[in-house]
């Protein structure tokens, strides 16, 4: 899909899914605006969109800050005229108990993975609706279909935005504005750093490349799909859940301790 013309607003996209989906956009024609809580990581992800010419640019803003996503979003309006795409990517998760989480934790992530995602497509929506164009896409997670023992906080995030997604998909479809969720089990970026000593390995062939969920965005804007989980194999397991839950619970309870004990081992 062609993306001339077009103007983007992806946040968290200093590193990993969102500077790649930022670049994929730019590459194909966009002009993009990337965002991210500090200007300094947006330093590589600025110097890649200068390759692509035009006007693209990085903005500093923390998504849990309703004030701030306010101004990020009237200044690209003032800028550009418009935000045709937005793409809700920013977050971060933790490896931990509830009963160990403090409560800055909680509502550290509540907020960036959760909040930020409403508070973007808030302040968007406005013009979108007055147009009767837009796309919309918020990154979720197959944590946010299937539940897994010491990430609670984070999989609430992530199921909170597919059903937040969900309603917002039947709300704005009379208004010709697409809403989509993508689903991606493991991906090979910085998101682990904080606990990859402490979480159970995914097994490798569920793992993806940043690409892989890109592409998966930009499918989902051109074939105004609602939701992708990928890869495949998660994909179908998440059928299997819808079908029959509780088998499917019973064999995740088994392949996380198996997994679990080989870690420790």
């Amino acid at each position: 899909m062609d993306f001339t013309n077009s103007i983007a607003l992806v946040t968290g996209a200093s590193s990993g899914i969102g500077r790649q989906i930022a670049l994929d956009l730019a590459a194909r024609g966009a002009t993009v605006v990337a965002s991210s809580r500090s200007l300094d990581r947006l330093a590589e992800t600025a110097a890649e969109l200068r390759r692509y010419g035009g006007a693209s640019e990085v903005v500093e803003c923390d998504v849990s800050d309703a004030a701030a996503v306010r101004r990020m979003v009237e200044d690209a309006l003032r800028k550009f005229g418009r935000i045709d795409i937005l793409v809700n990517n920013a977050g971060f998760g933790a490896y931990e108990p509830l009963a160990e989480s403090s409560r800055e934790t909680i509502g550290s992530m509540t907020a960036t993975n959760y909040l930020g995602t409403v508070y973007c497509t808030r302040e968007v929506l406005p013009s979108m609706i007055a147009r009767r164009s837009g796309a919309i896409v918020n990154i979720s997670s197959v944590s946010g279909i299937i539940g897994t023992p010491e990430m609670a906080l984070y999989c609430a995030t992530k199921f909170a935005q597919i059903g937040f997604s969900e309603s917002l998909y039947h709300e704005l479809k009379p208004h010709g504005v697409h809403v989509a969720v993508v689903c991606p089990g493991p991906v090979r970026t910085n998101f682990r750093r904080g606990f990859d000593g402490l979480a159970p390995k995914p097994p490798e062939f569920t793992v993806l490349d940043a690409a892989a969920v890109s592409q998966a965005v930009m499918r989902a804007i051109e074939k105004r799909k609602f939701q992708i989980i990928l890869p495949k194999s998660l994909a179908f397991v998440c059928f299997l859940k819808g079908v029959m839950p509780n088998v499917v619970r019973f064999l995740t309870a088994r392949a996380l301790r198996a997994a679990s004990g080989r870690h420790r081992r």
